[in-house]
């Protein structure tokens, strides 16, 4: 029986990550992420791409963009789209939960 061992991080809401992490942790190009900004998805901290780090909640969004370009061929403005209805809905669900 063969035995693999994982390592990771809990990156937290309010964690900040660099665009070369946030590019690693997504498996993804610049341009991409860049993309992901022109869009309106995506809101970094800093003035410039060779300034921009990420939050937690960004990196989330961005790896729900990837798999959903990945698994159904959703192009950008779908797959945004698509973020905003889930947070809405996840939204609804915390206040009807209190």
């Amino acid at each position: 029986m063969e035995h693999t061992i994982l390592h990771g991080s809990i990156i937290e809401e309010s964690d900040n990550i660099s665009l070369v992490e946030f590019c690693q942790i997504c498996q993804v190009d610049t341009e991409w992420v860049i993309a992901l900004v022109q869009e309106g998805v995506l809101e970094p901290i800093g003035p410039e791409p060779e300034c921009w780090s990420f939050s937690g909640i960004s990196l989330r969004r961005a790896l729900i963009i990837s798999r959903l370009q990945q698994d159904l061929d959703i192009n950008l403005a779908g797959a945004a789209l698509i973020i905003e209805l889930l947070e809405e809905r996840d939204n609804l669900l915390a206040r009807t939960n209190l």
